[in-house]
């Protein structure tokens, strides 16, 4: 197990080195000219939600086909394939920012979308040798290792992007890094990744388009349909704190990467400490459900006390409480869905939560960045709206059991 949380480390470390880049790249247009410099802020905003949307798009289209992928041929071949693949599209982003390529960045989005299946994969592969509350303990150190990723990445990678600090600096550079980073990631999988058996059930040929006859199979499953559902409302709240923070950062207080990389890297640590030391303590006597469902009341209302400050460093004292709450609830949320999953779809059946979810984020990044350029506030407030609906729906819904529903 030691082998997937470094490798869910390194891999989380790669993106997390160029997430502080896009939303001063795209909205700061005295840094760089990947846009005209005549380009209306509304537009730039618009803009930066189209290059985030494609990469949820890519998400949408690849995680169920890699999800079926693993389950017939391995986990191992398929992540290595796309951990390779990802070190080629950061290459290529970095070489587009080069020669202000804005719609070569918006093609390696998506393919960095398509390809981003380790952290269900790595899910995939703990469920299958955990049962119980182990399985939740070890979801905990799997969003840990991606949290602590966010701990130093972000800083790091906003400092490489900021000529401020740096005169060899620059916005290609963590995308440069991030490659690097992958390519070892890939490296380790061929050298020590253990060979999974395939699937029985995954015995014929791959169909590119059965993701989405998948996801009618699993909204046929009364108990795993409705926690599609919340998951998707969950997570367009927590999404919207990683893709629309560092935007309402930058324009309303105009930070620059690096301090966009301090802030990200700041809710990191809270996420990880919750990971290390409450995710055991609060679940015993406590299910997933419970927790999942008031840490999503706690995210919705911590999102609406975010836009509220006139003053940056009150969020000294909220982005800890918003790492938390997003912690427990993606922790318990991930274990809710691997139980109701069948035992031998493990990562088919992720596969296509983390497509469902990404979907909605997808349409959303479109609107976010239309509602961005109306306001910054906007985008904030409908991931609290999204993680309370989620809540809702987890407090009322009373599950049937899973005899009750195949029996139907």
């Amino acid at each position: 197990m030691g082998l997937i949380y470094v490798l869910v480390f390194l891999g989380f470390f790669a993106g997390a080195l160029v997430s502080p880049v896009l939303s001063p790249m795209f909205l700061h247009p005295q840094d760089h000219g990947v846009l005209s410099a005549d380009t209306s802020p509304a537009t730039r905003a618009f803009l930066l939600g189209v290059a985030m949307a494609v990469f949820r798009i890519g998400e949408f289209f690849g995680s169920p086909i890699l999800g079926q992928m693993s389950d017939k041929f391995g986990r191992k071949k398929v992540l290595a394939a796309a951990m390779g693949i990802t070190a080629l599209g950061n290459l290529a982003i970095a070489w587009s920012i080069s020669v202000d390529q804005f719609w070569i960045i918006v093609a390696g989005q998506f393919f960095l979308g398509f390809v981003g299946v380790l952290l269900v994969l790595a899910q995939a592969e703990v469920a299958h040798f955990s049962v119980g509350s182990e399985k939740s303990q070890r979801f905990g150190l799997i969003y840990m290792a991606s949290s602590l990723a966010y701990v130093f990445a972000p800083v790091i990678g906003g400092h490489l992007a900021d000529q401020n600090y740096f005169s060899w600096a620059s916005y290609s550079l963590p995308f440069y890094v991030a490659a690097a980073v992958c390519l070892l990631c890939t490296a380790l999988i061929l050298w020590r990744f253990p060979d999974s058996a395939p699937s029985k059930s995954e015995a014929g040929g791959i169909q590119l388009t059965r993701g989405f006859l998948e996801m009618g199979e699993a909204f046929q499953l009364a108990p795993f349909r409705a926690l599609l559902i919340v998951n998707f409302f969950l997570y367009l709240g927590i999404d919207f704190v990683f893709q629309f923070n560092p935007v309402y950062f930058v324009q309303k207080w105009e930070f620059t990467s690096s301090h966009v990389g301090w802030l990200l890297s700041y809710t990191s640590v809270s996420m990880v400490m919750t990971q290390w030391l409450l995710i055991k303590p609060v679940g015993k006597g406590r299910t997933p459900r419970a927790i999942t469902a008031v840490c999503a009341v706690l995210l919705s209302g911590l999102l609406i006390l975010e836009i509220l400050p006139n003053q940056w460093w009150w969020l000294c004292l909220i982005l800890p409480c918003v790492g938390a709450a997003m912690a427990l609830a993606t922790t318990n949320m991930s274990a809710l869905l691997s139980d109701t999953a069948p035992a031998d779809a493990q990562g088919r059946m992720l596969g296509v939560s983390h497509s469902v979810r990404v979907l909605g984020s997808a349409l959303l990044c479109f609107c976010g960045g239309i509602l961005a350029g109306l306001s910054p506030q906007y985008p904030i407030l409908v991931g609290a709206v999204a993680s309370l609906i989620a809540a809702a729906l987890l407090f009322f819904y009373k599950p049937q059991s899973t005899k009750k529903s195949q029996a139907a």
